[in-house]
């Protein structure tokens, strides 16, 4: 496929959707097709997908969009991996600490599947750049850590006209929605802290953060993605899934009613 798509001058994400729009499947893709089809397989490829956050639930959501084959991913991220991003963030690792969170995911990425095209930012996502950043996104994906930066997103994503899948974690405690332009969103509920920084944070400066809530909060968020790229299934819209693992529980908050 490489040598192929150097020739004909394309990436080899371009000659992988033009190979699935012929019905030629890469094999790397056989394990998706049963859920998504050919043609899902090709929208994923042509699609643009930026994460906001490239820690905890950013890093899980990336690797999995990239197997998933979501074509192009901008990721935004100012932070380092330290020592204390080693117990969850799965790109972490003793190799890498001191090093660039986006650049050590985009490298990971690329590493997984070559059709991926991966823009980095290594900046702190806000409201002057935010809409530059997203303005070409089908969805962008939540995985701050902060309730004021998530407002700012949200705000973004509405005035760009982009769907946003909001997650965050807390504990043994997650939560994720989706939020199309226009729908209230994350503005219906959010008790928080106030933090010495001036900014909302969750109750996670409490609880901490384990390894396996972000893993499954991306795993929801990506989902919740495809279906919104693909038009497929139901998704969060409206409500909020919130689930602790601690004992099980889960519930769907009616957004409209908070």
């Amino acid at each position: 496929m490489r040598s192929l798509a150097s020739r004909l001058g394309m990436s080899t994400g371009e000659l992988s959707a033009v190979a699935l729009d012929n019905g030629f499947l890469p094999l790397r893709y056989v394990k998706n097709i049963g859920t998504i089809g050919l043609d899902g397989q090709a929208r994923l490829l042509r699609a643009v997908v930026v994460v906001v956050g490239a820690g905890g639930i950013g890093g899980f959501a990336a690797e999995m969009l990239a197997r998933f084959g979501v074509g192009r991913l901008k990721l935004i991220d100012p932070d380092l991996f330290d020592e204390t991003n080693l117990n969850r963030q799965n790109f972490s690792c003793c190799d890498v600490v001191g090093m660039a969170k986006v650049d050590v995911v985009r490298d990971r990425i690329l590493e997984i599947n070559a059709d991926v095209e991966v823009e980095t930012h290594r900046t702190a996502a806000g409201r002057d750049n935010l809409p530059d950043l997203i303005e070409d996104a089908s969805v962008a994906i939540d995985a701050l850590d902060s309730l004021t930066d998530r407002f700012v997103l949200q705000e973004a994503c509405a005035r760009m006209g982009v769907v946003m899948v909001h997650g965050a974690i807390a504990g043994t405690a997650l939560q994720v929605t989706t939020i199309h332009p226009g729908d209230p969103g994350l503005t219906t509920f959010a008790p928080v802290l106030e933090g010495e920084d001036g900014k909302a944070h969750g109750i996670e400066l409490e609880t901490g953060n384990p390894p396996t809530t972000p893993a499954i909060s991306a795993a929801i968020e990506v989902e919740e993605t495809v279906k919104v790229i693909l038009g497929q299934g139901t998704t969060l819209r409206g409500k909020m899934l919130y689930l602790d693992t601690l004992d099980w529980s889960l519930d769907f908050i009616d957004l409209a009613e908070q």
